[in-house]
C-alpha cells in the first residue's frame, strides 16, 4: 500500500496476483510450469495435467510400503515437451517422500540429477528410511557429462536406466523418476546404434535398450520389456510396462514403469474420467478413462461449460474477488479500495473472467487458438495466456522494477485530474483490456503515410495510438499462438455473426453523437462486467480529438480522424466479439471439434468436415467410370477429374478402392488415406494432419466448392499434395495402367495384349 499524488489522501494498492502473473508471462523469470504454493507469492494452486496425480500417489504408496522382501521397484517417467508440469510433479512427489530438493536459483537452470554433484547419481541415489534408494533425472535432455556427445555411444538417458538396472542387480534396489522431453527419445533410440551386438552387452543394457524404445514408440516392446497397459488413440495418457532383472543373490526383480505422456491432451476439454480416476489402480492391469471432449466451441448449456477443466479451474483461481476487490486491491488496515480500480484494466479484466458468461467465451476462445495453432497449450502456455488477458503485454516500466500497480496509479492520476498526459493516459489503460491483450496488431495496418501525420502535441489520442500500432519488441506470444490469434481474430471477420457486428459498426458510425460505450450498456447480449469506466473515458477524449480535428478541415486532420475511427471499430469488434464468443473462422473450428468427438467414440460417424476432406484428397468426377485421373509426371500430382489436358500421361485410379477415416489420438486429429485390397486387410497410404486452413478448405469441398484451393497456406497445400501422390506411388505404379491423351485432349489406355503384341491401345 501507498500514497501517490496530488491528492494525499488518495491510496493506492499493490496487489501481489499482478505481480505473480507478471513474472509468469512469457519471457519473465518465473515461467513455472504448475503454479504451487510457497512464500512469498507462489499462492495459487493448480491441477496437474491428466494422470499425473493418480500415478504420483501409486507410485508414493508402493515406495511407502516397500520391503525387499517383495522383489518389486515402481519407477515413474513423465513425458512431454517442455512446460507441461513435469518438474513441479517431481518436486510433489519428493516432497511426499521426504526428499529435500535445492530451493530454486533464479536465472539458474535447475541441477540435471537429484542426488547432485561430483558423489550424487549414479555414483550414489537417495535413500528412503527402507532401504529403497531413489534418483530424479529433473531434465533427460541435459547430457551427463561423463557420456561423450559424439555418438559413440548411447545417450545419457539409457545409461541413467542402465545405472538404476545394474545397481538393482547388485542389491542396491533403485528407483528411478525421470522428466523426457519428446525430442530427446528419437536421439536417444538413434543412440542405440552405436553398440554394434547387444547380445553381448548386459542384462541391464539390454532392458535400458528394451526401455527406451518402449518410449520413444509409446508401446512398442521391442525386446525385454512386457507391456501392461499399451496408450491408445482414445487413451493415449497413460502406459505402462515391466522389466524382469535377474539378481546377484538369484532372485528375479520386477520393475514396474509408469508413463505419463503429457502433451496429448488439451487442458481446456474434461479431464477423463468425469471427476473419477484418470489411471484407476483399484484393478489389475489399472484402468484409463477414455479422453472425451465437449465437441462445440460456444457451449449453451451451464451443464457442459469448460469451467471444470484444468484451464478453467485455473482461471476462476486468477478472477476470484478475493484476489482483487474484496481483498487483494484494499487496505490490509482501513479495507479501503484501491482509488485506481474502476480504471484499473487488471481489476477490469479479473471482472470480465469472473463473470459466468464471459469466463466461458474467454475459455472457448483459448481453445479456439489451439486448433488454430495446431498444438495444445502446455501449462507454461496457459499461465502465459492468462497473464496476458489479465495484465497484458509487459510496459517497459515494469521491467525496469517499476509495479504495474504503480503504473495504474500514475495513469489514473492523468486521467483523473486532467493532466497533460490525460489522452495518452487514457489509451493506454484502455490497450491493456483483455480483448486487445488476446489479439495482436491493430485490425488495420499503419501505413508510412499516416504514420508520418504524427502531431506535434504530445498529448494527443491520435499519437498514443500510433504508439500503441507501430511494432515495438518482440511479440507478446510464442509464434505459433501470435499468428492462431491474429487468424481468429473477430476484427477480421466479415462475416455477420448476429446482429451485434452491424450493430457495433453503427456505434462507431454514431461516435460523433453517442459513445459506443454507453451504447453499448443497452445491448441485453452482453453482461455488464464486459464494460467499464476506461472505454467509457476513451470515448470521451476520442470524441473531442475527433471534433477538434474536422474543426480544422485539413486533409489530415481527416485522415487522422479516419484512423482513430478505424482503430476504435476495431477495439469495439473485438470488445464484442470477445464477449459474445465470436472468432473468425468459427464454422471450421466447429466442425473440427465436432470430428474429433466423433472419431473418439465408437461407433465413429463420419461428420460433414469428412466429407469434405474425403474431397479434398480424392474429388469424385462428375461424369463417365468411378475413377479419377493423375498425372505422376508433373511437379505436383493434380486430379483431373473432367477436363483432361492434352498430350499427357495419366494414371486412372479406381475411386472405389480407396477410402479416407478420420482418427484421433488424443486431440490430434488426422484423415487417413486406406487402399482396399481384395479381403485382405486395407493399407494406409498416407496420413494427413487436419489443423484449420485444411479443415477450412475441406469444408468447402464438402459444399461441392472444388475448383481451387482457396483458404490453405503453403504448408496445407504439400501436406495434401503428398496424400495424392500415394496414391501413384511407385510400387502402386506396378499394378496400375497407364493411360495419355492425343491432341484433343481424349484419354485412351495402354494395356496388355496377347503374345503377338506386347501392349495394345484402348480408346477410353
Amino acid at each position: 500500500m501507498w500514497l501517490v499524488g496530488l491528492f494525499p489522501m488518495t491510496t493506492y494498492a499493490r496487489n501481489r496476483l499482478v505481480a505473480w502473473l507478471l513474472d509468469r508471462a512469457y519471457g519473465q523469470r518465473g515461467t513455472v510450469a504448475v503454479p504451487t504454493t510457497g512464500a512469498p507469492s507462489d499462492f495459487l494452486l493448480g491441477k496437474f495435467p491428466p494422470g499425473i496425480e493418480d500415478v504420483l500417489e501409486r507410485v508414493f504408496a508402493r515406495h511407502d510400503c516397500w520391503t525387499a522382501a517383495g522383489n518389486e521397484v515402481d519407477w515413474c517417467f513423465l513425458v512431454g515437451g517442455p512446460g507441461n508440469g513435469k518438474s513441479e510433479a517431481l518436486r510433489y512427489i519428493a516432497s511426499r517422500l521426504g526428499v529435500t530438493l535445492p530451493p530454486r536459483t533464479p536465472r539458474q537452470p535447475a541441477p540435471r540429477t537429484i542426488p547432485d554433484g561430483p558423489d550424487g547419481w549414479p555414483t550414489r541415489a537417495h535413500p528412503l528410511a527402507n532401504g529403497l534408494g531413489i534418483a530424479f533425472i529433473n531434465d533427460a535432455s541435459i547430457p551427463r557429462p561423463s557420456v561423450p556427445a559424439d555418438g559413440s555411444t548411447p545417450g545419457s538417458l539409457f545409461h541413467d536406466v542402465a545405472d538404476a538396472l545394474a545397481r538393482t542387480a547388485r542389491g542396491e534396489f533403485t528407483s528411478l523418476f525421470a522428466n523426457v522431453n519428446r525430442g530427446i527419445l528419437v536421439e536417444e533410440r538413434g543412440g542405440l546404434r552405436a553398440v554394434a551386438d547387444w547380445a553381448t552387452e548386459t542384462e541391464s543394457r539390454r532392458l535400458a535398450a528394451g526401455l527406451i524404445h518402449w518410449l520413444a514408440s509409446q508401446g512398442d516392446t521391442g525386446d525385454g520389456p512386457v507391456t501392461v497397459i499399451n496408450p491408445t488413440s482414445m487413451r493415449p495418457q497413460y502406459g505402462q510396462f515391466k522389466l524382469s532383472l535377474a539378481t546377484a543373490a538369484g532372485l528375479t526383480v520386477t520393475v514396474f514403469v509408469h508413463v505419463v505422456f503429457l502433451d496429448v491432451l488439451s487442458l481446456l476439454e474434461p479431464t477423463p474420467g468425469s471427476g473419477g480416476p484418470v489411471v484407476s489402480f483399484e484393478s489389475d492391469p489399472p484402468e484409463v478413462a477414455q479422453y472425451l471432449t465437449l465437441g462445440r466451441l460456444r457451449l449453451v448449456s451451464l451443464d457442459t461449460t469448460r469451467d471444470n477443466t484444468i484451464a478453467g479451474s485455473l482461471v476462476q483461481l486468477c478472477a476470484a474477488p478475493d484476489r482483487w476487490e474484496a481483498d487483494g486491491c484494499r487496505d490490509s488496515n482501513t479495507r479501503q479500495l484501491c482509488a485506481a480500480h474502476s480504471h484499473c484494466p487488471f481489476a477490469q479484466n479479473a471482472r470480465w473472467l469472473h463473470e459466468q458468461t464471459l469466463r466461458h467465451r474467454f475459455l472457448d476462445t483459448l481453445r479456439a487458438a489451439e486448433i488454430a495453432a495446431n498444438r495444445r497449450l502446455t501449462y507454461r502456455d496457459l499461465l502465459g495466456h492468462v497473464s496476458l488477458a489479465v495484465i497484458g503485454p509487459p510496459e517497459q516500466e515494469w521491467l525496469k522494477n517499476k509495479h504495474p500497480c504503480e503504473w495504474v496509479a500514475n495513469q489514473h492520476q492523468a486521467v483523473s485530474t486532467e493532466a497533460t498526459d490525460q489522452k495518452s493516459a487514457t489509451v493506454r489503460l484502455a490497450r491493456h483490456r483483455i480483448y486487445t491483450n488476446l489479439y495482436p496488431g491493430s485490425g488495420f495496418a499503419v501505413t508510412r503515410d499516416l504514420a508520418e501525420k504524427r502531431l506535434s502535441s504530445s498529448d494527443r489520442v491520435f499519437n498514443a495510438v500510433l504508439d500503441h500500432l507501430l511494432p515495438s519488441g518482440e511479440a507478446a506470444r510464442i509464434q505459433p499462438y501470435e499468428k492462431a490469434f491474429a487468424e481468429i481474430d473477430p476484427a477480421r471477420d466479415t462475416e455477420t455473426w448476429g446482429t451485434l457486428r452491424k450493430r457495433a459498426l453503427d456505434a462507431i458510425e454514431a461516435l460523433d453523437i453517442e459513445s459506443p460505450s454507453d451504447q453499448m450498456t443497452a445491448w441485453a447480449e452482453l453482461p455488464a462486467a464486459a464494460g467499464s469506466d476506461i472505454e467509457l473515458k476513451l470515448d470521451t477524449v476520442l470524441r473531442e480529438e475527433i471534433a477538434g480535428e474536422l474543426s480544422q478541415g485539413s486533409g489530415a486532420a481527416v485522415a487522422r480522424v479516419r484512423a482513430l475511427r478505424r482503430w476504435r471499430a476495431a477495439m469495439l469488434l473485438r470488445h464484442v466479439g470477445t464477449a459474445h464468443g465470436f472468432v473468425r473462422y468459427a464454422d471450421a473450428i466447429e466442425g473440427w471439434l465436432a470430428e474429433q468427438e466423433s472419431a473418439l467414440r465408437l461407433p465413429v460417424l463420419p461428420q460433414h468436415l469428412s466429407r469434405g476432406i474425403s474431397n479434398l484428397i480424392l474429388p469424385l468426377p462428375t461424369r463417365g467410370p468411378v475413377r479419377v485421373f493423375m498425372a505422376p509426371l508433373r511437379p505436383r500430382t493434380y486430379c483431373l477429374s473432367d477436363d483432361l489436358p492434352k498430350e499427357t500421361v495419366l494414371v486412372a485410379v479406381p475411386v472405389n478402392e480407396i477410402f479416407v477415416s478420420i482418427a484421433a489420438h488424443g486431440d490430434a486429429l488426422t484423415a487417413e488415406l486406406w487402399l482396399r485390397q481384395g479381403v485382405n486387410r486395407p493399407e494406409k497410404l498416407a496420413s494427413l494432419a487436419i489443423d484449420l486452413s485444411v479443415a477450412r478448405e475441406s469444408l468447402l469441398h464438402a459444399m461441392g466448392r472444388t475448383s481451387s484451393f482457396t483458404e490453405i497456406g503453403d504448408t496445407a497445400f504439400a501436406r495434401i499434395e503428398r496424400a495424392r501422390a500415394s496414391l501413384i506411388s511407385r510400387d502402386r505404379l506396378r499394378s496400375l495402367n497407364a493411360w495419355f491423351t492425343n491432341e484433343h485432349g481424349e484419354p485412351f489406355e495402354l494395356r496388355s495384349s496377347t503374345a503377338s503384341a506386347a501392349l495394345r491401345v484402348q480408346r477410353g
